[in-house]
């Protein structure tokens, strides 16, 4: 029940089955109507007819002598026409038929009896006196005024000359009867053809809106799984079409947002990457600065006391470069920072750490690494400065660089290696600098 087929069909099926009760309930109802209507006009065109005769043989009327006397000859019409004697068993008197019985002449009686005779009416004139009688008044009697209010005129020549009330129920003839039982037969099964044609068509249109419904249900779980760009497909123009329309503009629309906030918050993210490395790297050389070198040393030496992992920092100082900017030039000597600086990333391990200390001091953070392992690292570096062709950026210019290691990661914080490190830098430099000098290990270029 939950579907929307189910219920779209369950709508239109009830909707169908309502209006086919209704028809069933009002169109007999409209049909016994209409078949009293006609049966009264039949009946006021023959009481027409028969005071007309009556009027043009007698040229009275709308007196009480009138109305008895049309009242006798209905009376005696009814009796003729039903084959029974007169009441009193003596024909009509002279001075009350009048000229009205002629040869081929119907009496009033037969107005009321020929064709349509289920039906009773009060006849009277229009002074009140009843000239065919009913259930409630007889003939010579006058009428209540007030029966004038719910009465029908019958005229004759464009002259109100009487006025009838159908008097008690309106029984149908067997012929109206089955006419009413064909009539109803046929809308039953008009209206379960109807039905039988119905439903493929309503089965077929539900399919259809619930198959466009269903795709942009998908389209919709796909957006919220992540895959925004959908699009689905408009098959028609209707409510259903200018859904999915405006879905696919809505959803376009969302793409291109959503694109342009990527593109944003790459752009930012860069940006922060790029103001992180900022903050984190010296702008000559592109080493690390030190505070950066701090923060990490920081961890790298607690994690080897806890671990007790092999740890080393070294510290290394470009030989006489007062001199270099002194006899070449200061951007010479910005130049070899940035060579120096260069050889020492290419020359360590992605673990490692270098950083710019401060003028041309360098310092190197080196985990999980031995005394001798850092020693003959350091001895590469300084191996490759020396070697290194200098000339290209200065006729005759010579570089050397000084290392001084401290293997034993003692102490509460780094800041005691480093004192220990500068130390045997210190140590490097009076022994005739280009060398490299460790707490544990000793040894010459």
């Amino acid at each position: 029940m939950n579907s929307l087929r189910t219920k779209f069909i369950l709508v239109l099926l009830a909707a169908c089955i309502l209006m086919a009760v209704i028809v069933a309930i009002l169109t007999p109802v409209m049909i016994e109507h209409e078949f009293v209507e006609r049966a009264k006009e039949a009946h006021y065109g023959r009481f027409s007819q028969a005071i007309g005769r009556y009027i043009e043989r007698n040229q009275s009327w709308g007196t009480e002598e009138d109305a008895m006397r049309f009242a006798e000859m209905a009376q005696r019409g009814r009796e003729r026409m039903l084959g029974d004697p007169p009441a009193n068993g003596r024909p009509l008197p002279p001075h009350l038929l009048g000229n009205f019985e002629e040869p081929g002449s119907p009496a009033p009686g037969a107005l009321a009896t020929a064709g349509m005779l289920s039906f009773e009416f009060v006849l009277f004139d229009t002074q009140g006196n009843v000239l065919h009688g009913g259930k409630d008044y007889q003939p010579g009697q006058k009428v209540d005024p007030s029966a004038f209010d719910s009465a029908d005129p019958i005229t004759y020549k464009t002259s109100v000359v009487a006025y009838a009330v159908p008097s008690g129920t309106t029984p149908l003839t067997p012929t109206d009867e089955a006419h009413l039982h064909t009539l109803q037969e046929t809308l039953f099964f008009s209206a379960l053809c109807a039905l039988l044609l119905i439903i493929p068509f309503v089965i077929w249109e539900s399919r259809k809106l619930v198959g466009s419904l269903n795709q942009l249900i998908l389209a919709v779980n796909k957006m919220g799984k992540g895959e925004l760009e959908q699009q689905v497909p408009i098959k028609s123009s209707d409510e259903v079409g200018v859904l999915a329309s405006a879905f696919n503009s809505m959803n376009s629309q969302l793409v291109e947002a959503y694109n342009k906030l990527e593109e944003s918050r790459d752009m930012v993210a860069r940006q922060a990457e790029q103001l992180r490395e900022l903050s984190i790297r010296d702008e000559l050389t592109g080493l690390y600065n030190r505070r950066f070198f701090n923060e990490e040393v920081t961890v790298l030496h607690a994690n080897a006391i806890r671990y007790g992992h092999a740890f080393c920092v070294v510290l290394g100082d470009i030989d006489h470069f007062k001199k270099i900017n002194d006899n070449f030039s200061h951007t010479t000597g910005d130049e070899v920072l940035k060579t120096v600086a260069h050889i020492l990333q290419t020359s360590i391990r992605s673990s490692d750490i270098v950083a710019r200390y401060g003028g041309e001091e360098m310092v190197l953070a080196l985990p999980n690494t031995s005394p001798k392992s850092a020693w003959d690292m350091m001895e590469r570096v300084r191996t490759t400065i020396e070697n290194h062709p200098w000339h290209n950026i200065a006729e005759g210019l010579i570089v050397t660089m000084s290392f001084g290691i401290c293997d034993e990661p003692t102490g509460d914080d780094y800041e005691h290696m480093l004192i220990v490190a500068d130390e045997q830098l210190y140590k490097a430099k009076h022994s005739g600098r280009n060398q490299v000098c460790s707490l544990s290990l000793t040894q010459n270029a």
